[in-house]
């Protein structure tokens, strides 16, 4: 008889709710669980809200009053005199991009290191406030002035335009008109004599050279593409599946494949051979023994002996003394001969083997051979395809460096038509740098970036350390990453309004608190867990210690036995036990002194101060409690508990520290396990609620204990609607 009720498939197991699409409730987030994040972090993100916002605001405001930015910029206008009709769309577009690359060059001559230090030169640039600064600093680099300026002054093409634009931004409004003033006419003054045409010839210059270079690189490539054809065989370029280095591949396999089949064969006829109790002589072996000419002499002297025999026999009758003579003889003769055709069968058995042998060795080496050489062919194969795609890249480059080098005949011949026109093109300041009229930077959308991203880093941030939080501390994380459904939450004892002395009894001493109300929960929870039947035995447990697993069997023993029910709490944590320090009793005497004879469940249980509750404590602590509870007396311990009671909880000891929860689980109706919040992480959970998986216990949920008060928790609202339920207008109790 077992304590097991029914089989594994008869139980109820968890609601569909709790097990269906398993892989897309522990990752999928909703939204409705973002805002219960957001708002378990609301004092986080706040904080760190202000303290963004204002980093913003204070560097704003530090860069508006101690680093502003005013801007001042000139115009230079640079316009080609070449007449349009005489281009044709093409030259049209050459002559354009001689332009625009022309316009470049200027902006980067500019701001090159001789323009710019003749311009510091000037006496007014020495008197701005941007000088006076530099001046100023106690560390300078040498040229610091010089360095600074190319930092700071920008000069580019105005896209769509004409203009090329110089501009520079510094903290006083008079300095930037006089700096970008100087730099223009220093600029101005060193490249008004030069035109196109001499633009040009450094282009076409730099264009033929680089002609040069990919010729020279066309022709290299050739050169490699000869090597390559001279190394190929014959046939692989223009059919490389087919030529003289696959043809042999595909012999030597055909070969090898020929030599293991062969060997194969060889390897039985050995094996055969050289097994002497396989071995049995067939009708080509005794023919072949037969006429072997020894055997031969021997049987034909037998058959005369035989034939003398019969022939004294009608001369002398049965039983004469010659007769018994010539008998004798005739059965030494057969005994010769059967041991001579033994020998001779040996000796062909013997050449038989020898044979096989040498035919196997024979074979066995050229196989080596074979495969040595088809070894070498697919090397060579493979040196072959390396060379076809190094020719086919080779190829492919040519092909392109020739279109190129097409282009780059037509941009040359550009060139030259640009340069033999002489024409210039007439560079002029179109506007003059001025003071600026308004503050330049720093620009107050930036202030509202800055806040934008406070609030974004804020709330990244309180809901990052969310996400990485992975410890189980609500009910969405015990459906959403335990998958097993939740049978009930305890509130934290700090958050609970009524003292509490010993949370253990806290159903009997304190029935109107809410750690009391959320017990009667989790005993109706387990009662519509499964039908009565089915949860007559539950053991409690937990992962870890310290995560409340006996206060919860406590509390949920009494809250049941309230309810009307006959109810036996078993302590079988005999390692660390702790229901009698709950519960005491008369003496120290329990389920360890039961297990091995010495007492009895009417002996030992004893009643408490709850009605309809009794107590069997864990007794003496037992070198090996496993071993205890996986025996017999254990099972008719639970068979006898579940006749005269109606339910049975029994404490054990934590799933991950011990194997006690793993023998008691598969043989009680169910199985309740305690995770405390913030304590237990989602992985440790998990590794329990395996553990019993793996050994055939049926789950009934889980028990969250200590859960705490917090914005966007869970008890904040239910603590303050149920004191205020019961005191009615008095809420002196109130949460704040």
């Amino acid at each position: 008889m077992t304590t097991v009720s029914g089989t594994v498939q008869e139980r109820i197991m968890l609601p569909p709710s709790a097990r269906e699409g398993e892989a897309d409730s522990a990752s999928a987030l909703t939204a409705r669980d973002v805002w219960t994040m957001f708002r378990r972090r609301l004092v986080l993100i706040v904080v760190l809200f202000v303290l963004f916002t204002g980093m913003a605001v204070g560097g704003f405001l530090l860069w508006w009053f101690k680093f502003p930015g005013y801007r001042s910029e000139a115009l230079i206008a640079c316009i080609s005199n070449i007449p349009r009709a005489e281009l044709t769309p093409e030259q049209a577009r050459l002559r354009q991009d001689e332009y625009e690359r022309f316009v470049l060059t200027q902006a980067a001559l500019l701001k090159s290191p001789g323009i710019l230090s003749e311009a510091l030169k000037v006496t007014a640039v020495r008197e701005t406030q941007w000088w006076k600064d530099i001046e100023k600093r106690r560390w300078k680099r040498p040229n610091e002035h010089l360095i600074e300026l190319m930092d700071e002054l920008n000069a580019g093409p105005v896209r769509g335009t004409n203009f090329l634009k110089v501009s520079m931004v510094c903290r006083n409004p008079k300095d930037p008109a006089v700096i970008v003033r100087a730099v223009v006419n220093q600029w101005y003054d060193t490249v008004k004599q030069r035109t196109a045409s001499e633009f040009a010839d450094s282009a076409l210059t730099a264009a033929r050279q680089e002609l040069d270079e990919l010729d020279r690189e066309i022709e290299d490539k050739r050169h490699r593409l000869q090597e390559l054809a001279t190394r190929l065989p014959p046939g692989a370029r223009t059919n490389p599946e087919n030529n003289v280095v696959s043809q042999r591949v595909q012999q030597l396999s055909q070969q090898v494949t020929q030599l293991q089949l062969e060997l194969a064969e060889l390897e039985q006829f050995r094996d055969f051979y050289n097994d002497p109790s396989g071995l049995a002589a067939t009708a080509e072996d005794r023919a072949w023994v037969e006429q072997d000419p020894e055997v031969a002499g021997l049987r034909q002297g037998l058959f005369l002996l035989r034939q003398q025999r019969a022939a004294d026999e009608r001369v002398y009758g049965p039983g004469h003394r010659i007769l018994k003579q010539l008998d004798a003889e005739i059965a030494a003769r057969e005994k010769e001969l059967e041991q001579l055709r033994m020998q001779k069968l040996e000796e062909r058995r013997q050449d038989a083997r020898e044979a096989a042998n040498t035919a196997y060795e024979n074979t066995l080496h050229a196989l080596y051979l074979a495969q040595e050489n088809l070894a070498k062919a697919e090397a060579a194969l493979q040196d072959q395809d390396r060379l076809l795609l190094e020719n086919s890249n080779l190829e492919t480059d040519i092909e392109q460096s020739l279109e190129y080098r097409k282009q780059l005949v037509e941009y040359i011949k550009g060139l030259e038509r640009v340069k033999a026109q002489r024409t210039a093109i007439d560079v002029h300041i179109a506007q003059e740098p001025t003071d600026p009229l308004e503050r330049y930077s720093p620009n107050p959308l930036l202030l509202v970036a800055g806040i934008l991203l406070s609030i974004a880093l804020s709330v990244s941030i309180g809901l990052g350390l969310e996400l990485v939080d992975t410890s189980v501390r609500t009910s969405q994380d015990v459906v959403r990453h335990l998958n097993v459904a939740l049978l009930g939450l305890v509130p934290d004892t700090d958050d609970e309004e009524i003292p509490i002395q010993r949370v253990e009894r806290a159903v009997r001493d304190a029935p109107h608190s809410m750690v009391a109300e959320a017990f009667r929960g989790i005993r109706t929870a387990v009662q519509f867990a499964a039908p009565a039947e089915r949860q007559r035995l539950m053991l409690v447990t937990s992962p870890r210690p310290e995560d409340g697993k006996t206060t919860v069997a406590c509390n949920l023993a009494t809250a049941l036995a309230q309810g009307g029910r006959r109810v036996l709490l078993i302590d079988a944590n005999i390692r660390r036990p702790g229901v009698h320090k709950v519960f005491p009793g008369r003496e120290p005497k329990g389920l360890s002194n039961l297990l091995i004879g010495d007492g009895t469940l009417a002996q030992l249980a004893y009643t408490t101060d709850v009605d309809r509750l009794d107590v069997l404590p864990s007794g003496p602590a037992s070198p090996n409690p496993a071993e205890l509870l996986a025996g017999e007396a254990f099972h008719a311990l639970l068979r006898e508990a579940r006749d005269q009671y109606d339910q049975v909880l029994i404490d054990c000891a934590p799933v991950l520290l011990a194997s006690d929860p793993l023998v008691i689980g598969p043989i009680v109706d169910g199985v309740i396990l305690v995770v405390r919040a913030k304590q237990n992480s989602r992985g440790i959970a998990r590794r329990a609620l395996t553990l019993l998986g793996d050994v055939g216990s049926h789950v009934f949920g889980v028990v969250l204990n200590a859960a705490q008060v917090a914005r966007g928790g869970y008890f904040r609202e239910q603590l303050r609607a149920y004191y205020e339920y019961q005191e009615g207008a008095d809420t002196s109790h109130r949460l704040p």
